[in-house]
């Protein structure tokens, strides 16, 4: 009897994962996307815990936890999926906590592009804590923005109605603007929310 020759195997998934020039591995498109499009989830095989617990805490070590509302997702690292996203100074994806939390397309990707996303780490006192390899024109060197207790003496915390309020003197704005225009330009102006948030925290820290 005749043996039938095996059928070839086409993978249906829209990226490749694979080493990348940036770090490790990346994520990279194997058809075009276009802006609004998802392209993957950040995690396929994920578990949710409470934000306060223990677990979560933990997990945020690997700088691999995503908060979505008051859970944190943490991925399986066994399953690839966005979570291997590299970061860029000029990425052209960005990351949606919602729900179980999915990478989706800023501006057109082409076949064969590597998928990077914006981190949008902020850091205390900590200013070369996370340098930065994404080699794009413009790249600002870190991929962490520092606040730092120096900073924390040029903002006043007031309440605001639905929460504390960090309120900046002249002198931290300026030195805010140049980083919030970069943000705008890119898209990721949700960044200065946590900016607001790690200072209204060390404020609070030094009563």
């Amino acid at each position: 009897m005749k043996r039938r020759a095996p059928k070839p195997m086409f993978s249906l998934s829209p990226v490749l994962f694979r080493d990348s020039p940036i770090g490790g591995r990346g994520v990279f498109a194997r058809r075009r996307f276009e802006p609004g499009e998802v392209i993957i989830a950040y995690a396929p095989r994920q578990r949710k815990v409470r934000a306060d617990s223990p677990e979560a805490a933990a997990a945020s070590a690997t700088r691999l936890t995503l908060l979505s509302g008051d859970r944190v997702i943490i991925p399986d690292p066994q399953v690839p999926g966005g979570w291997l996203c590299n970061h860029s100074c000029n990425p052209n994806a960005t990351l949606y906590a919602s729900g179980e939390g999915r990478i989706q397309c800023l501006r057109p990707i082409a076949p064969g592009q590597e998928v990077t996303i914006f981190y949008g780490w902020v850091s205390q006192n900590e200013p070369e804590r996370d340098p930065c390899r994404c080699g794009v024109l413009g790249c600002r060197g870190f991929i962490n923005f520092d606040v730092s207790d120096a900073d924390v003496a040029h903002v006043e915390v007031v309440d605001g109605g639905d929460g504390p309020v960090a309120v900046m003197d002249n002198v931290l704005r300026d030195r805010f603007s140049a980083y919030g225009e970069f943000l705008r330009s890119i898209g990721q102006e949700q960044v200065k929310e946590a900016i607001a948030s790690t200072l209204i925290k060390m404020k609070q820290a030094c009563r």
